[in-house]
């Protein structure tokens, strides 16, 4: 499980833990800091890595300003296994926020979000991180829907045969769910 944890006193930061099948806790008693830089981190989400750890993604603060999409790997044993405080999935100017993350559970992630970068309107963006902590796509993620007015909320599944699909568009002036693309 992961969670945005205050136990600092002034701001989020993102821990998680493992419970077997039993409900005991398989890390540190507490869980395990995942990301605990300055400022605030949030709206966590976590996704197997299909070998006993995980992937997980956040909202990030760090920079003071806006909100960037980051992402760490951990372990079945509970070891961070990218950079101390993560890796940034899309650091782009305006916030980027409403984090979604689908795992292929064999070499890697795709992250999706709303993105501000325009200033006008949000837009959905994805980016594929392999098991390396290494972003496979165009720096800051790939437009997946940047039609007028908001796209909101983006939700990422696996399907049948390898790829994902990204759905969620408010471009009709209302918000109905539609498949925007598939990787």
């Amino acid at each position: 499980i992961v969670w945005q944890d205050k136990r600092n006193g002034f701001d989020y930061d993102v821990y998680a833990q493992k419970i077997n099948t039993n409900g005991v806790i398989q890390w540190s008693v507490n869980g395990v800091a995942i990301c605990a830089a300055a400022d605030t981190q949030n709206n966590s989400k976590i996704e197997s890595d299909g070998s006993g750890g995980a992937i997980i993604g956040w909202a990030d603060k760090r920079n003071g300003n806006d909100y960037d999409v980051y992402a760490q790997r951990i372990n079945s044993s509970g070891v961070i296994q990218w950079a101390a405080t993560g890796v940034a999935v899309s650091t782009e100017l305006g916030n980027q926020s409403a984090i979604d993350i689908s795992s292929d559970n064999i070499s890697g992630a795709i992250f999706t979000w709303k993105d501000y970068r325009n200033n006008i309107y949000s837009d959905i963006y994805a980016q594929y991180i392999n098991l390396a902590g290494v972003v496979q796509w165009t720096t800051n993620g790939i437009p997946v829907s940047t039609k007028v007015f908001d796209q909101l909320n983006p939700n990422i599944i696996t399907d049948s045969t390898g790829g994902t699909i990204v759905w969620q568009d408010s471009s009709g002036g209302s918000h109905p769910c539609h498949a925007c693309i598939n990787f």
